[in-house]
């Protein structure tokens, strides 16, 4: 109804304080949370004045545009790419049926048809046609799969698959102390890595783990990467790319789970992109980023504001707003 509260309001108000406890209050738990349409008619909820609401709106309006932005900008980070190798437009074809010799087979140790549709000799012959050159991951990227057990009693964010968004950003992570974090919290990260997922239905969970994710844990679904050649922006968009998403799925195999192993992963070929791009590159990714967090620090500044005239009044609220506004030097 909005003559009573505008959508951007109510959606700050339900994601505050206030409005997750009210949520809680009528969720009915079982094997999971589950919240019907007829207990949200029993959710309170604060009338606040035309005024305030309204500048609510145009904070949570600016954080938008601030994340689809963002999203243009990881976009255009990505074109620049495949633009520098010639694949723009390219598509893959797959094929229903191809030959490849006995010898092929008996190299590779694999004789799934997947592996070798003629789809990845076509994509491994454009990296290689590349002006600049290739290598394999082995030479120019370090892959670290080692096991650490975080301190039992020492805080750590730990970063799932769930927590990876699609254009490789970190959502969010569960802060608690080492002893309670699950068993498979084993690989420990550091600012300006990347997080690459093993797993075949989730291949794209690929993420760069930041300074605010520093000497955090991860699970050990995820392999960890860094590079001397690459920075950690343009390998992310490579990897992110048709031409690693191809290869990370080829390299896949099991049965239950299907995974890549390390040795195929240092199997895969890379274009060595010139320096001028990569730093093209990574100044769009690091736009990028600096456009969410300003998009995420407009929604958190709407939501304590909203939690602010819940506790005290509107005009304090208000004050507080217009202060913290300021101070990301945002103009609204």
């Amino acid at each position: 109804k909005q003559k009573l509260i505008n959508a951007s309001t109510l959606t700050i108000y339900l994601n505050s304080k206030y409005g997750r406890n009210e949520i809680n209050k009528y969720s009915m738990v079982g094997n999971q949370s589950n919240f019907s349409p007829a207990k949200f008619k029993e959710i309170i909820i604060p009338q606040l004045s035309t005024k305030i609401q309204e500048a609510i709106e145009k904070i949570v309006y600016e954080a938008d545009s601030f994340n689809k932005d963002s999203k243009k900008i990881y976009c255009q980070a990505g074109e620049l790419l495949l633009r520098e190798l010639g694949i723009l437009n390219w598509q893959p074809k797959h094929e229903l049926s191809y030959i490849k010799n006995f010898s092929d087979v008996s190299t590779s140790n694999r004789c799934d048809a997947e592996y070798f549709q003629p789809k990845y000799d076509e994509i491994i012959k454009k990296i290689k046609s590349y002006s600049n050159g290739w290598d394999t991951v082995d030479n120019i990227i370090e892959i670290n799969d080692k096991n650490v057990t975080p301190k039992d009693n020492e805080e750590y964010k730990y970063i799932e698959l769930s927590n990876i968004s699609n254009n490789g950003e970190i959502t969010g992570a569960t802060i608690d102390i080492g002893k309670n974090l699950p068993t498979r919290a084993r690989r420990f990260v550091k600012a300006g890595e990347l997080i690459v997922s093993s797993i075949e239905g989730s291949l794209n969970s690929i993420a760069l783990i930041t300074a605010e994710y520093n000497k955090s844990f991860c699970s050990n679904g995820f392999y960890v990467l860094k590079s001397d050649f690459y920075n950690s922006e343009t390998l992310l968009c490579l990897l992110k790319s048709i031409i690693g998403q191809m290869q990370l799925k080829k390299g896949c195999s099991g049965t239950i789970l299907t995974a890549i192993s390390k040795e195929e992963l240092n199997k895969i070929i890379l274009p060595k992109i010139s320096n001028d791009i990569q730093v093209q590159i990574k100044n769009n990714i690091q736009k990028m980023y600096e456009l969410k967090y300003q998009s995420k620090q407009l929604l958190e500044i709407a939501k304590r504001g909203i939690e602010i005239a819940i506790e005290e009044n509107e005009e304090v609220a208000t004050t507080w707003i217009n202060e913290q506004i300021s101070k990301i030097g945002v103009k609204l």
